[in-house]
This record gives C-alpha cells, structure tokens and sequence, in this order.
C-alpha cells in the first residue's frame, strides 16, 4: 500500500525528500501569483517580511512567524523583502502515520486544523509566533534534516520523518506556551470544538462546554463567535445538520426522525425547521431529491 502522499507532486526538487513528505528549504521566497495544490504546508518565516494572501485576504508576515497553509485555498505572496522561509510540504494523510498521542498534543488541532479553518475570522491574530530561542531550535533540527538529505547516511529517510515528527511536536508544544491572549484564547477553545464534533450528538450544555475552556460563560460564548464566526449553539446545529446530510447521502431512504435522534435532535419538528434555514429545504425533499439522481 503506498503511504499517504501525492506521488505526481515527487520531483527532484524538493530539499526535504521521503516517502510521506517533501520540504523545501528555501533560501528567500519571491512574489507568486496565487494558486492551488493538492497539498498542505507547514510554514516557518526565519527573516524578511512580506504580505501572504488566502482567498482575497491578506496577512502581513515577520521573523518568527509559523502557520499551515492548506493547498485547496488559493495563496501567494506579495510585498516580499528578503523573506526567508522553510516550510515542509505534506499530504493530508500524512498524519495517519502518526500515534493517537500527537493528535492529543494541546497545540496540535489549534495549529493544524482550527486556526487554518477560522483564520479569516480571527485575522491571523492566533498564529503561532516563535521567541528567537525557539526559532533557532527549529532551525537547528532543518540543519540536520538538510545534512541527512545530503549525505544519505543509511536510515535517512527514516530519520528525516522522525525529525519532520519531532518539529511538529516542539510547534505544538510552543503553541500550548504561548502567552499571547489571541492564541492563548484559540488553544482554549480547540479542545472544546472537538469535543463538540466528536459528542455532537450527546446533550451539550453551554456552561459545560464553557468550564472546559476555563472561561466563563459570557466570555466563552463572545470569544467563541469571534473566532468561529456562530454562536457556540449555532455551531452545534450548523455541525448536526451537517452530519445529518452525510447520512442521507449515504442512505436517503432513512427515516428523518431517526436521522433527527442520531444527530441529537430531541425533536424531529425543530430538526427540521433548522435543516430547512440551513440547507434551503426540507429533510424530505433533500431526501428525495437524492433518490432522484441515484435513478
């Protein structure tokens, strides 16, 4: 079984080469038009500065600066002066390798998956940003992938992914220490909007879900909406009747109150008014119209 990379991306390009991601050590970063690509990025700014556009917005960047950047959303670079970057290139799958206890890591759904995701809300004011002490161990680690790549000592590809591994740990590990309020505020409320995708359809009290971010209640719910951009009980419904329609697509002749029950709705009545504010149209005509296609 081929491991989980995106085989027509393998050029000789890349810096950093192995058989689940590919890097690229680069020496300054010009202007680029934006586009697409099958793959995401884990970016770090070692100098310079520039502005990085995603999706008609822009961020302006700085020494110490790490992001992921997820290749389906259009970006580019602009503005650029001697911006020098090292960023490593990786399948979506490529944490699949990985065990549970990195996706427990406290900065690792902050930083991979819910700042990327509500970047446009927050304005990229929850981004991680490196002390120059660690900037230069993560520089130190590139410096060792770079002489593997070069020298090819027996064992190097595996080591280039245990360090790519060991990077990943050391940037979550800074983000669970940041200080800044805006990440400090993100690192608080990733937990608790995985909680709520993985016990979507549990009772969810908001009081419940605010104690589990260490905040109180108004506060949960204002920082909430700030970097989500719904409120912690529209979140909630917006994400079951998202799971709602994955089951229909998989069974459209399921009945809607069972549908309703197993996405946490107490009421088929309610289920279906919010389904139809949020998808336009009724469970049962949403359903029917699948079974129309499928014929």
């Amino acid at each position: 079984m081929k491991k989980p990379w995106l085989y027509k991306y393998q050029t000789d390009n890349w810096n950093i080469k192995s058989p689940t991601c590919r890097g690229k050590i680069m020496v300054e970063q010009d202007n680029t038009t934006e586009h697409t690509h099958e793959f995401n990025e884990l970016v770090f700014v070692f100098s310079g500065s520039g502005i990085h556009k995603v999706d008609n917005e822009r961020y302006p960047l700085t020494r110490g600066d790490v992001f992921v950047m997820r290749g389906s959303h259009f970006h580019g670079f602009e503005n650029t002066n001697h911006l020098h970057l090292k960023m490593i290139l990786f399948s979506p799958g490529f944490f699949q390798n990985f065990s549970k206890r990195i996706y427990d890591l406290p900065g690792f759904q902050t930083l991979f998956v819910h700042e990327p995701r509500y970047r446009k809300n927050h304005k990229f004011k929850s981004k991680l940003r490196l002390t120059p002490e660690q900037l230069t161990k993560i520089g130190h680690i590139f410096n060792i992938i770079e002489e593997n790549q070069e020298n090819k000592p027996l064992g190097f590809q595996a080591a280039v992914e245990y360090l790519f591994g060991y990077i990943i740990v050391l940037t979550c590990r800074y983000y669970s220490e940041s200080t800044s309020p805006k990440p400090k505020a993100l690192l608080r409320l990733s937990p608790v909007i995985t909680y709520i995708e993985k016990h979507f359809n549990d009772l969810l009290l908001i009081s419940e879900l605010a104690k589990k971010a260490y905040m109180a209640e108004s506060s949960f719910r204002r920082i909430f909406k700030q970097i989500t951009g719904l409120s912690p009980i529209n979140y909630i419904i917006r994400f079951r009747i998202e799971k709602a329609v994955e089951i229909m697509t998989q069974d459209p002749t399921e009945q809607v109150i069972k549908i309703s029950s197993n996405v946490g709705f107490e009421n088929s009545s309610y289920f279906t008014k919010k389904f139809k504010s949020i998808m336009g149209t009724t469970p049962i005509a949403y359903m029917q119209n699948l079974r129309n296609f499928e014929k």
